[in-house]
């Protein structure tokens, strides 16, 4: 379908499958009809390097009627959307690059970097006992709210307010939260790798778990009073997400007494028992409540329009969110039971909820049918089937836990419990799917939200095969040293890949963000000093930088879109005066002849010389007379 605009001057017709770059490049008034449909933010100047087509589908909205939108706004030839720009706008635009670059700042020091040291030490060891256990939580709890966290709130902050076409809520408050939570897990990870050497060290480790408790707090209302007042449907991915900020919370809560209760144990028999106890439901809580519900409902929303995908029918995803929810409260409270009481029952009783959370991930996953390929081959795909690929391996051995144990507790009579094969199993589903997610969704974003073609950047295949191999290595490795110890200098092998495969994939996402803050804001291109005369090749917004009086020349002649703060800050620093001329229809001669003439009493020092016409008739009689 194409629809033509019908105004005074002729205009291509709009296509869907036109790029949104070319169509602003000639029509930059149309750029209001997509920020309505959520693209604020998106894409730099000229948006997103995608089709109508697909930017239809992936915002929800429907095809024909952007359609004629889009001609309407061409037709009437000036930007018609004269709401206000809402307060913070701008910093709402660009919050998830401080969130992004945050977490990837955090997992490549201590998060997964630390992890790889204490790895070495484990490995050059030859045992779990090797590294503290301050050591190992600290570690866990940076990588939790550092790299994980942070993704999902800078996610959450950029992508559901425009999802459910509404603004976010106090903005300025949700940027001063990235510093709230830095703070905290800066706190948090020094106060708990003293514990027992430094007095105030639990003093400081409370201090940012707060901190951190506080941040949480904030973002959740934040999303929650946003998607209230957004008036958005309840779908399904939405109660997954909304699902996801209750884990949140209360696995954030959990956290902090956890931390208490470990740097206040008594003794190491008591310190060993809090762990024993309450470690795994919390990191149940973590994992299998916040990460897993999140991923699932961003994934419910996202997958099927980003990459073509079948959707999964909403009733069924409901039954999968009836199966999931309980399914992690029951193994929650089975361990805790199980613990309290010594009872085995309840530990029996833990196989059924963990195949319950296979069954319902199962529902959501088979409808979408990875394993054909896409449509149109992407970069990041290949990041979001190899995560569900490691999510039913984690799950497959999870469930499989109670026939592990009781073969290697027949092997060595006093292992009562297998590190190894629970390290294992919580690796495959916090590397192998929650950080791949992490980075094919960072991967496909990203460029999208800075105007960056993703066809001209690299295909990530190496960070992509390090990541596996190191996942592999690792899950694989770790079991087997339940049965061959000579095994374990591969674990600091596989989590110095893992390192590298990060790193790697990180530096890419930081450049693709430094290109996106050049062409915007306040990091946009130089004006540079006024020149003598204005000339063709120079921008728009450089011309009204230089020469605030030229603004009326420009409205004057139909550039009404220099109304628009947005457009005037992004477009107009982009477009030459050669092409705005030839955008409008407009005489570049005239243009010139004018601007130039706007500026010239300016350039002068003096007021400007009234034509002769309006001069007063002199009497030659009278001339010289007082």
């Amino acid at each position: 379908m194409t629809v033509a605009g019908s105004g005074g001057r002729s205009n291509p017709a709009v296509s869907p499958e036109m790029m949104l770059p070319d169509l602003l490049k000639t029509h930059p008034e149309v750029r209001g009809v997509f920020d309505r449909h959520g693209l604020r933010g998106c894409g730099g100047p000229l948006g997103p390097h995608e089709t109508i087509r697909y930017f239809a589908r992936v915002h929800g909205v429907d095809e024909t009627e952007l359609l004629r939108e889009l001609a309407a706004a061409i037709s009437q030839g000036s930007e018609k959307d004269d709401r206000p720009e809402p307060t913070g706008s701008h910093v709402a635009d660009v919050l998830y690059r401080r969130f992004f670059m945050g977490g990837i700042a955090v997992t490549l020091t201590a998060g997964a970097t630390w992890g790889a040291w204490l790895l070495w030490n484990i490995a050059l060891g030859g045992s779990f006992r090797a590294i503290s256990v301050s050591s190992v939580n600290a570690h866990g709890e940076a990588q939790i709210f550092g790299w994980v966290g942070l993704f999902i709130m800078g996610f959450a902050y950029q992508a559901f307010p425009r999802i459910w076409q509404t603004d976010l809520v106090v903005p300025r408050l949700a940027a001063a939260n990235f510093w709230i939570m830095i703070a905290g897990i800066v706190l948090r990870t020094i106060g708990m790798t003293a514990a027992g050497t430094w007095s105030s060290a639990l003093a400081v480790a409370t201090s940012g778990g707060l901190l951190e408790l506080a941040s949480v707090l904030i973002f959740v209302s934040q999303i929650a009073i946003t998607f209230r007042r957004s008036g958005a449907q309840l779908e399904p991915y939405a109660a997954f997400v909304l699902g996801a900020l209750g884990w949140f919370v209360a696995s954030t809560t959990m956290s902090l007494w956890h931390t208490w209760k470990t740097m206040t144990a008594a003794d190491e028999a008591s310190l060993i028992w809090t762990i024993a106890t309450y470690q795994l439901p919390l990191r149940d809580l973590q994992i299998h409540g916040l990460a897993l519900f999140m991923i699932l409902g961003v994934s419910l929303r996202m997958l099927p329009r980003m990459f073509v995908l079948p959707e999964a029918p909403a009733r069924r995803a409901w039954w999968a969110l009836g199966l999931l929810l309980p399914a992690v409260l029951a193994e929650v409270i089975l361990f805790l039971t199980y613990r309290w009481t010594g009872s085995l029952a309840f530990a029996m009783a833990l196989p059924v909820p963990w195949l319950m959370m296979i069954v319902a991930a199962a529902m959501i996953v088979i409808p979408w049918k990875l394993w054909r390929p896409i449509p149109d081959p992407d970069r990041s795909f290949k990041f979001v089937r190899a995560a569900y690929v490691w999510l039913f391996i984690a799950l497959v051995m999870l469930l499989l836990t109670p026939a592990y144990q009781a073969i290697v507790s027949s092997r060595v009579a006093d292992m009562k419990i297998s590190h190894a094969y629970l390290g294992a199993t919580r690796h495959a589903i916090t590397v192998g799917f929650i950080s791949l997610m992490i980075m094919g969704m960072a991967a496909k974003v990203v460029p999208t939200l800075n105007g960056v073609n993703p066809r001209k950047l690299s295909s990530l295949w190496g960070p992509f095969l390090l990541v596996n191999i190191g996942c592999t290595l690792r899950v694989l490795m770790q079991t087997l040293t339940d049965w061959s110890p000579g095994l374990y200098p591969f674990l600091g092998i596989s989590g110095t890949i893992e390192v590298v495969g990060l790193a790697w994939w990180g530096s890419g996402l930081v450049l693709i963000i430094e290109r996106g803050r050049r062409a915007l804001g306040g990091d946009r291109r130089q004006a540079g000093p006024p020149p003598g005369n204005i000339e063709p090749t120079h921008y728009v917004g450089d011309v009204l930088e230089w020469f605030p009086e030229t603004e009326p020349v420009f409205l004057a002649r139909g550039f009404s879109v220099l109304r628009n703060p947005r457009l005037r800050r992004t477009v107009a620093a982009h477009v030459t005066l050669a092409r705005a001329a030839a955008f409008r229809g407009v005489a570049l001669d005239d243009l010139l002849d004018a601007l130039n003439a706007a500026i010239r009493p300016a350039k002068a020092g003096i007021e400007p010389i009234k034509p002769l016409r309006s001069l007063p008739v002199l009497d030659p009689m009278k001339v010289g007379e007082k």
